[in-house]
């Protein structure tokens, strides 16, 4: 078989990860690049030491900068390294360990009245017809995460266009354009949230900046409120908007829903499951990794595909079928290990908000009358353009 990186990356790329999972589990692309597909194998790198979140530790990385960044001191560059999520222990856990109160049950739970407020509002203001992602999806997660910030409402549709912006860059390739438009953006950001930064110093109030503005270092913050701004809506967005299209895909499962509304917790978690909106992420091996015979040497950069994982049947019974009832397994969506997303919790509170607030004001729904649009591949997020539904 002959894959290529950019070939993961497809409207419907689950028949090849099936093909890898049964042919070739340990794929070798070049022996600086591989694909891991299988559930278990998967979940073994995530949790092995020996590989490391941290692109700047392939012995090939100034070349690939050069090649597919900004160069290792380019802005674009920069900033991907300053993000704490790709920084090994002990750096790696000081700062995450700065963002848990943000993200503790408590902290969570404190936030749903609001999100169901704003929930039931978008879906009202909608009427009969709606794009789910540009009118209900995206709204959402971003009032969300610019409350739980501290950005000011109107400053938040910058913000979050500048984070899809410099988002871009996470792809497998990224063009000049998109870089030179990051690089721009980036300095935009930079400069607004120092600026906020300061007035939190001088006017604190009772939010996540102004929490990280007492422990952490100007550029800390400014990074890591960017990392926040990129995963608290973008994904979360794909969240809300795959779980809508697949639901209507399976209306045995979307009736069953209806009928059964405690089912929403485990329907999100097999949305999770079979459409996860990170497709896969990526380890580089600090020491020769052996998988099912294989061994993958030191200083590899090796794809660990979730996606092909959370459809693996020796960790789920039938695998293809999408079932809200399913209890088997545990899906790979936010990780596993040290690096498990801090922000799932939150993320699956939105889905089932966003989810019970449709199906509370709309009992029956169904795709409206123009197809739905799946995004351009952006990295390894998977979600959709355009959804438009409309009261039945």
């Amino acid at each position: 078989m002959t894959y290529t990186f950019e070939g993961l990356v497809v409207p419907d790329p689950y028949p090849l990860y099936r093909e890898l999972r049964e042919r070739a589990p340990v794929h070798r692309i070049h022996d600086a690049l591989w694909l891991i597909s299988r559930y278990a194998d998967v979940r073994a790198l995530l949790l092995d030491p020996r590989a490391t979140s941290d692109p700047a530790a392939r012995p090939d990385y100034r070349d690939w900068a050069e090649r597919h960044l900004d160069g290792v001191d380019g802005p674009v560059a920069r900033w991907q390294r300053s993000m704490f999520v790709f920084m090994d222990d002990p750096e790696h856990r000081r700062l995450r360990q700065l963002f848990q109160q943000a993200f503790t049950p408590a902290s969570v739970h404190a936030l749903r009245p609001r999100l169901e407020a704003e929930a039931a509002e978008l879906v009202k203001a909608a009427g009969t017809s709606m794009d789910v992602v540009s009118e209900f999806a995206l709204p959402l997660t971003t009032t969300l995460i610019g409350e739980l910030l501290g950005v000011p409402q109107e400053d938040r549709a910058t913000c979050v266009r500048r984070a899809e912006i410099t988002g871009r860059t996470l792809a497998p390739i990224v063009p000049p354009a998109v870089l030179e438009a990051a690089a721009e953006s980036l300095a935009e950001s930079t400069g607004y949230f120092l600026d906020l930064v300061e007035r939190r110093r001088t006017e604190p109030r009772d939010d996540l900046l102004t929490a990280l503005t007492a422990v952490m270092t100007p550029q800390e913050v400014v990074s890591s409120a960017l990392l926040l701004f990129n995963a608290g809506h973008e994904t979360t967005t794909a969240l809300i908007a795959n779980a809508v299209h697949v639901l209507l895909g399976h209306p045995g499962q979307l009736d069953l829903l209806r009928e059964t509304p405690s089912l929403l917790t485990g329907a999100v978690e097999e949305v999770l499951r079979f459409e996860p909106s990170f497709q896969f992420g990526l380890k580089v091996t600090r020491a020769p990794i052996e998988l099912d015979g294989v061994t993958i040497p030191a200083g590899a950069a090796v794809v660990l595909l979730n996606a092909a994982a959370n459809r693996d049947p020796a960790e789920f019974p039938d695998p293809e079928r999408f079932l809200i009832t399913r209890s088997e397994g545990r899906h790979l969506a936010f990780g596993m290990g040290m690096h498990h997303c801090l922000g799932a919790p939150l993320a699956r509170m939105e889905a089932q908000v966003a989810l019970g607030a449709l199906l509370a004001a709309w009992p029956c729904f169904e795709l409206g009358p123009d197809e739905p649009v799946r995004a351009a591949p952006a990295g390894a997020l998977r979600t959709l353009e355009r959804l438009p539904i409309r009261r039945c």
